[in-house]
């Protein structure tokens, strides 16, 4: 009987410490808030593409060298960026795929934001 009732608590233990080992990290897999420093010289974007997940709450600082419209496709969001000042611009990634950014004043591509379905 007492070898018994020390299997079985070994086993619970056994268990016990897999499930902690093993389980979903849950603050990893929801939305998160992200923030990217964006610059913008000689019409090239550093960096040229920002990924996030679905449902992700997005900062952009961006700066730029000349005065440009940064444009977002899909979300239609922009922000006119003067050079030596940063703009900002906050979105919630709720829509997924790949998105143009570009400068919506002379219609460049500058870069990307993929956002990945969570």
């Amino acid at each position: 009987m007492a070898r018994n009732l020390g299997v079985i608590l070994v086993v619970v233990l056994v268990l016990g410490g897999l499930f902690f080992l093993l389980r979903p990290d849950t603050s990893a897999t929801g939305p998160r808030h992200r923030t990217f420093d964006i610059s913008i010289e000689d019409g090239e974007m550093r960096p040229d593409e920002i990924s996030v997940k679905e449902g992700d709450r997005v900062t952009l600082h961006i700066r730029s060298d000349k005065p440009m419209e940064f444009h977002m496709h899909g979300y239609d969001v922009e922000r006119e960026v003067g050079p030596g000042q940063k703009a900002e611009l906050h979105f919630e990634a709720d829509i997924t795929g790949r998105f143009e950014i570009e400068d919506h004043e002379s219609e460049a591509e500058l870069g990307v934001l993929q956002v990945r379905p969570r």
